[in-house]
Formats: C-alpha cells, structure tokens, sequence
C-alpha cells in the first residue's frame, strides 16, 4: 500500500508538470501567434486526444461492476446490457430534445467534474457547494470569457441556432467569490494547480481548454486513481497491457463511428467530430457517474 501511495504521488507531479508544460505551451502560441490554433486544428486534436485519452479512462467501469456484482451470474451481460440501454435512451433524448439533453449534460458534467475533483474525501463528506462550484469550471468560465465560441459548439452539437445575451459583470465577480471560497475550502495545497486551469478557461480557446482539462487533467487522474489506489486493472492484464488494449478499443470504435456518421450523415467532418466526441460523452458520463456514486456509497457501507 505504501508503494502505491508513492506511485500515486509520483505519477500525480508527473501528470501536473505535463498539464504546465502543455498550458504554457499554448498559450504562448495564442499570445504570439494565435493564427496557428485553427478551429480545424482544435478539432482534430480534440478528436486524438479524447479517442486516445479521454474515452478508455471509462473501461475502467467493467473492473468496477465486477467488484459490485461478480455475485451474481451473468453479471457481465447484465451490466453491458444496461449500460449500453441507459446510454442508447440518453441518445434518443439527444435527437427528440437536443436542448434540453444539452442542459442535462451540462448538469451531469458538472457533477461529474466536482466529485471527481474532490475524490481525496469520501463521497458522504462531500459539500454540494464545492462539488457544484469547483465542478463547474470548464463549462462557467469557457461560457464567461469565450461565449461565442461556445455557443458556436452548443450550436454545431445540437443543430440548432441558439442566441446569447452580454453578460452582466456582477455573474464574473458573483461567480470568482464562489469559487474562490469553494477553492479555499478545498484546501490551499490542493487548490493551486487550479490556477494554471483557470488560466486555460479564460486564456484558450474553448475547445483547447476543454482538451487540457479532460485528457490531460480529468482523465489522467482517473487513471492514476484507479489503477493505483482502487486497484482496477484486470488481474489478467499487466498494467501497460491493459491500456494498450482499451487504447486500441477506443480507436477502432471511433473509426467505425466516424466513418459511418461520414458515409451516411449530412455534416462537414468538423461537425461530425464535435458531435460525436460531445454526445458520446454524455451518453456515456450518465451511466459513469450512477456506477461510481454506487460504487462509492456500497465502499463507505461495506
């Protein structure tokens, strides 16, 4: 246990030292030549590095269900099934009510981000405030600094025209006070490397922002966290072993995918992209976050 509390620690500065380098990285390009980071660019990056990153860090919910039903027979069947249906009846709402599952996945994502944010402590101990606020981040600040561009992705997601007002300046002192008090309560060692994200929110595009704070921030954490606290890969596998595996998954499922929405669909590629990366997110963070809530209450019961 000793040894995986040192990994933990070691693999944590690793992945802080490489979200400063790849932040300071770009937003020295959008300050001294911004003309590089196209929309184009953004895209294609956000499409490698969430197929590559972002995706497998949810294989881990397989090692997950086993814990909590290996029980039972045929739990396997049983778990993909009925996480494939919540996701398929999730996607249904996205094309009969793209607004409203938008609003939805906003909501799910903020959770989603907060608990995660605050894994350090037991879910039962968790403050709603600070799961609220400090979970909120990559979607209030982006919207606060980028609304355009922002609503231009809500727009390209949903297929809709949806319109924005200014905002009034007392939403960026009311929202900064939040989350400062939400930080402080976190504790201040833990709370700095927000900087560098918050820095990202206002600085970088959305899209780059958003890149940096789910591959490089949210889910190499989650890695981290599940295979060396939480013990989740396979016993089958060697550790490298299994990443390459979910790795490679994710590729061909987001080749299929892709090729497909392309061959049948009525999108530009760049469309296509933010579609299926976003609406695949959310089909897939609701069942994630009902697992991991579960998993999280039946560890505090057991």
């Amino acid at each position: 246990m000793q040894s995986n509390l040192l990994l933990i620690e070691k693999y944590n500065r690793l992945q802080v030292s490489l979200l400063i380098i790849l932040s300071l990285f770009f937003i020295g390009v959008i300050l001294l030549n911004p003309s590089i980071l196209t929309y184009y660019f953004q895209y294609y990056l956000l499409l490698i590095t969430v197929t590559i990153i972002g995706i497998p860090h949810g294989f881990f919910d397989y090692s997950v269900a086993e814990r909590l039903f290996k029980n039972h027979i045929n739990w396997v069947y049983y778990f993909t099934a009925g996480y494939i249906s919540l996701s398929l009846i999730y996607l249904l709402f996205w094309i009969y009510y793209p607004i409203a599952s938008l609003i939805f996945f906003l909501m799910i994502s903020i959770f989603h981000f907060g608990i995660e944010e605050l894994n350090h402590i037991e879910y039962k101990d968790m403050s709603f405030y600070q799961i609220f606020v400090i979970g909120s981040m990559p979607i209030a600040l982006p919207i606060l600094f980028h609304s355009s561009d922002v609503f231009y992705i809500f727009n390209q997601i949903i297929g809709l025209d949806i319109d924005f007002s200014d905002i009034n300046m007392f939403v960026y002192y009311l929202y900064f006070i939040l989350l400062s008090v939400a930080l402080y309560l976190n504790g201040i060692e833990r709370s700095w490397v927000y900087l560098i994200l918050i820095l990202n929110f206002i600085v970088l595009p959305p899209l780059l922002s958003f890149i940096l704070y789910f591959c490089f921030h949210h889910s190499i954490r989650h890695y981290i966290y599940s295979i060396y606290h939480d013990s989740l890969v396979p016993k089958k596998y060697e550790t490298k072993k299994y990443l390459q595996t979910i790795i490679i998954t994710s590729v061909f499922f987001t080749i299929i995918v892709l090729v497909s929405l392309q061959a049948y669909g009525q999108y530009s590629f760049d469309v296509i992209i933010v579609k299926y990366i976003f609406i695949l997110l959310a089909c897939l963070t609701l069942p994630h976050l009902i697992l991991n809530i579960y998993y999280d209450t039946k560890k505090l019961n057991s």
